[in-house]
């Protein structure tokens, strides 16, 4: 199995000048509506692995054999969801491109704080938790097969946060299990995913023993 980490969050400074806190600097990025707020960029856009990560990729890539199963992760999900909050990567399709001749990948973002999965092609994505700060689904962009959170107490702060793991099978796919703190875990699988939601029940939750 191959591991790969991506930095896809990098920001243009507009902190030193003004002579933000660090707290003044994470409320300004926090507020997902926030017009003052700045895009993820390697140098010309919106979420970018950029050009130099790019080519360290495709380097990197040339040494491994299509069937050893590849792992990604990255902070913001490496395809196009919903550009105002940064759910979002520019050159999105330019990564999967060096990643389509492989048999089986999965890739692991943040950001979204929220369970959403989506495949594209022959890879799966993964979204994360988050620990805190419990953010809505886009109103635009969801990939099709999404899940949405069922918040009942919308006033509970900690519904929709939580951890999680990956169950990576023998043939390198990959389960993910949300493990979510307010409610029962929830599991989505790889097989689910594979069949566009039709050979396998929607995610479900898991045994609470587990």
């Amino acid at each position: 199995m191959h591991f790969i980490v991506l930095n896809s969050v990098l920001v243009d400074d507009y902190w030193t000048e003004t002579k933000m806190t660090p707290m003044e600097r994470m409320k300004f990025m926090a507020q997902l509506d926030n017009p003052k707020g700045r895009p993820f960029t390697v140098g010309r856009g919106y979420g970018d692995v950029g050009k130099k990560q790019f080519e360290w990729l495709k380097q990197d890539l040339a040494k491994v054999s299509k069937d050893t199963p590849i792992v990604v992760f990255s902070h913001s999900p490496l395809y196009k969801y919903y550009k105002p909050w940064n759910f979002w990567t520019d050159d999105a399709e330019e990564v999967q491109a060096l990643l389509r001749p492989f048999k089986n990948v999965t890739v692991i973002h943040g950001h979204t704080h929220q369970p959403v999965f989506n495949r594209i092609g022959n890879i799966n994505f993964y979204g994360m938790l988050s620990t805190a700060w419990p953010w809505p689904y886009a109103p635009t962009g969801l990939p099709k097969l999404t899940i949405k959170m069922n918040r009942a107490d919308p006033f509970d702060q900690f519904d929709g946060t939580g951890d999680g793991t990956v169950e990576v099978l023998a043939n390198g796919k990959a389960n993910k299990i949300y493990n979510l703190w307010s409610r029962e875990p929830m599991k989505v699988t790889a097989r689910y995913l594979e069949s566009g939601g039709k050979e396998e029940v929607p995610p479900v939750p898991v045994d609470p023993s587990f």
